[in-house]
């Protein structure tokens, strides 16, 4: 392929490209054989302000950068700021022949797709789990309970006879402690007894409550 078809071809893709992706996408091809790399073809170029013959790159520099940069390698995805404070993708690949240097440029404009990642980022994020939130809500009420009744009772947990534990598994059972999630485990684990004691205590209580044995504390 000469000179000629190849940047008919390269028009081609570019226009191809632009029309695809809209407005916000402009495609170009540059001469990489000339100094400033003259656009020769450019579709929405009002991404970047530029038009046909324009040598100033995507930052909008003319002359003030070494233009051998762009002529030794692609550059695939990359992110470009703007100094009027959009945010662009970038991405210019060589096509070299024997009589053509050519470049290939595809510029998107993000800016506004940033902003709408931004909000819904901020409009989805939350500040926890419910059922974790209120599994742990429902645990501090639980052991403040406990403190509020071991308090009461007047002796830590490793010196209570069963009276005194049994005292307090009354003052939680009438404060309806144990419709709490995992309660009994809680209990148990505070008063350094097992589940199964817990669970005996609280059918007792039970038990003396059908009897009409009322509950005091």
């Amino acid at each position: 392929m000469n000179r000629e078809e190849m940047l008919a071809f390269l028009k081609n893709v570019a226009r191809g490209i632009a029309t695809m992706f809209g407005p916000n996408c402009e495609t170009l091809v540059h001469d990489m054989t000339r100094p400033g790399h003259p656009i020769l073809a450019i579709y929405h170029g009002t991404v970047t302000s530029r038009e046909v013959g324009s040598t100033a790159d995507i930052f909008g520099d003319i002359g003030d950068y070494d233009e051998t940069i762009y002529e030794k390698k692609d550059y695939t995805n990359q992110l470009v700021l703007s100094r009027d404070g959009r945010t662009l993708k970038s991405s210019t690949f060589n096509i070299v022949g024997e009589d053509f240097h050519f470049a290939l440029g595809i510029n998107m404009d993000i800016t506004n797709m940033v902003r709408a990642t931004q909000m819904l980022s901020e409009i989805t994020a939350t500040s926890g789990e419910l059922q974790q939130t209120i599994l742990q809500d429902a645990r501090s009420q639980l052991e403040e309970l406990l403190r509020e009744c071991i308090s009461a009772v007047g002796k830590e947990p490793e010196l209570m006879k069963k009276t005194d534990r049994m005292r307090i598994i009354r003052m939680l059972y009438k404060r309806r402690a144990f419709t709490y999630q995992k309660s009994v485990a809680i209990v148990a684990e505070r008063l350094n007894v097992s589940r199964y004691t817990v669970y005996k205590y609280m059918h007792e209580l039970e038990e003396a409550e059908k009897k009409g044995e009322h509950l005091t504390d």
